[in-house]
């Protein structure tokens, strides 16, 4: 099935401001093509990155986003703040990329993993990744929009929902992206007026993990740590207790369940 999508680029145009459009048929990211844009001057915050078609989709770590028929792909780059660190930032997007599908769906039940999964029903509906680069800081996101799970790889197909899936009906793109865009506008700006406590204090409201046994894996040959969330610090870390010892995590994979 194929994943070139249609939008509606002379209302995204004039619709999308404060942000610019950067449109482009086919990329393999939209992440990877706004750093090397801005890398090269040729990209000005605040702006979007967005393609029809999507190839070759980077998730967090070595992890691939894969794009099929109806998932949007897309990257927000924002100016860089100095009260904003880039710590925050995963947190903020993922309320902003929440609201939308509220606003989208009618559905309030959805969830936020940290650090950067919104679920549905234990399913995952989106995800981010968010960089810094020369100064703005980049919000990839990929959204199961219209996507049915029936045609997405048998690995994937019990574990990824879609806003098809839970309103029953498919969405017009450009209007699910202006959405996007409105709701990462307004809560990046928040930030500049609201102390980081109060979106941490929202997300406690919605997050997936908070009195979970988690398994926790980071690199370099770093043993797992298993223990039981207590949900994210005031500095937007994951704190999870093992054997009564509190760690924060910073960065990691993050899995549901011991794992065992």
């Amino acid at each position: 099935m194929t994943n070139d999508i249609s939008f509606n680029l002379a209302r995204l145009r004039a619709e999308l401001k404060p942000f610019r459009l950067y449109w482009f048929p086919r990329l393999r990211s939209t992440s990877d093509h706004a750093a090397l844009l801005r890398r090269e001057g040729r990209l000005y915050a605040p702006a979007v990155v967005l393609t029809g078609r999507q190839i070759a989709g980077r998730g967090r770590g070595m992890n691939t986003w894969w794009s099929g028929g109806g998932a949007m792909t897309v990257t927000f780059a924002v100016p860089m703040r100095d009260r904003l660190p880039p710590q925050e930032l995963p947190l903020i997007a993922g309320l902003a990329v929440r609201a939308a599908c509220v606003e989208l769906s009618g559905e309030r039940d959805i969830q936020l993993k940290w650090p950067n999964d919104v679920l549905h029903d234990g399913l995952k509906l989106a995800g981010l990744l968010c960089e810094r680069v020369s100064n703005v800081d980049l919000i990839g996101i990929g959204l199961n929009v219209n996507v049915d799970p029936a045609h997405a790889p048998k690995a994937l197909q019990r574990r990824i929902t879609s806003l098809l899936c839970i309103a029953g009906k498919s969405f017009d793109m450009t209007e699910v992206l202006i959405v996007l865009a409105e709701k990462i506008h307004r809560e990046v700006r928040r930030r500049l007026e609201l102390p980081f406590s109060d979106f941490v204090r929202e997300y406690s409201h919605h997050d997936a993990l908070a009195g979970k046994t988690v398994t926790i894996t980071g690199g370099s040959g770093e043993p797992a740590i298993v223990g039981r969330c207590e949900g994210v610090d005031s500095s937007g870390r994951l704190m999870v207790r093992q054997r009564g010892k509190l760690h924060t995590i910073i960065a990691g994979g993050v899995e549901m369940g011991s794992g065992a």
